[in-house]
């Protein structure tokens, strides 16, 4: 997965219950898209000893939702976090006000930097 500064991630969200292992992969319930500003690129650019994870608390972030049966989730209460583990594996957990708990798939992360090289030739 490529991570760039001033653009979006998005997401797959899966509701997190006993069917989670056997759902596809390309039918999620919704998504989230998840703003890439410095500050944030600077947190997720981490790779935690094994053993360890780094969360990180999101506030600038949009629900994709168009199953009509999740529409009222964008109506409640809601957070959003990354989990940061070795590897380093990206993955995002939103929490409703209705107990409700989204995950996505951990996703290998490994960010890709401009260090300007071609400018050099």
């Amino acid at each position: 997965m490529e991570i760039e500064q001033d653009s979006n991630l998005t997401l797959p969200l899966f509701l997190l219950d006993e069917t989670l292992s056997e759902r596809d992969l390309e039918h999620p319930d919704f998504e989230i898209s998840i703003a890439l500003n410095d500050e944030l690129l600077t947190q997720i650019c981490q790779n935690p000893s094994e053993g360890s994870s780094v969360a990180i608390t999101l506030s600038n972030y949009q629900l994709l939702i168009t199953d009509s049966v999740y529409l009222a989730i964008i109506e409640q209460e809601h957070d959003a976090q990354i989990t940061l583990t070795h590897g380093p594996l990206l993955s995002v957990v939103l929490n409703t006000s209705e107990q409700q708990t989204f995950v996505s798939p951990q996703m290998d992360m490994m960010p890709t930097f401009d260090l300007g090289d071609e400018d050099l030739e």
